[in-house]
């Protein structure tokens, strides 16, 4: 304790004590910088940014899209990849259930679409969009060999 005590005595501190840091402060901040770290980084890195023009529906799933090939569909065209690949009202009247330019362009991005040994397509459809077009772009899809769909929405509230 002498040892100690000569440590302190320059101090002002006579009692003999250890010196103990208030650390309170210290840990709050550190509290709210992890707080704001976890909300930064917990943004799936995989989602699919849907185009100025496709207004999405609203969807009650707790399950988050995983990282797939997308189809978007407009309420004027069918775009995959960066390409427009035919008009939804030519689709439409069409009595085929096979848009020939969207099945070339799937078999090519098949390989790329693989999750877990089997093709997969995120199809972002606006709101207002004709199912039976919807059904036409699902339908071709399958024909190229895709065998999992993903209908993107966003959640309630978002």
């Amino acid at each position: 304790m002498r040892l100690l005590s000569r440590r302190n005595s320059g101090r002002g501190d006579k009692s003999g004590s250890t010196f103990r840091p208030q650390i309170t402060s210290l840990i709050d901040v550190m509290t709210i910088l992890l707080f704001f770290l976890i909300k930064s980084f917990s943004v799936d890195s995989n989602v699919v940014t849907p185009p100025s023009n496709v207004s999405l529906p609203l969807s009650t799933s707790p399950k988050s899209a995983q990282s797939r090939c997308a189809v978007t569909i407009t309420q004027e065209e069918i775009i995959a990849g960066d390409r427009v690949l035919a008009n939804v009202a030519e689709v439409e009247k069409s009595g085929s259930l096979i848009i020939e330019p969207l099945h070339a362009v799937m078999k090519a991005m098949l390989p790329n679409c693989m999750a877990d040994s089997s093709g997969a397509v995120v199809i972002l459809c606006d709101r207002d969009v004709n199912f039976a077009v919807v059904k036409k772009v699902m339908s071709t899809c399958s024909k190229a060999g895709v065998t999992g769909y993903s209908i993107l929405v966003l959640k309630e509230g978002d």
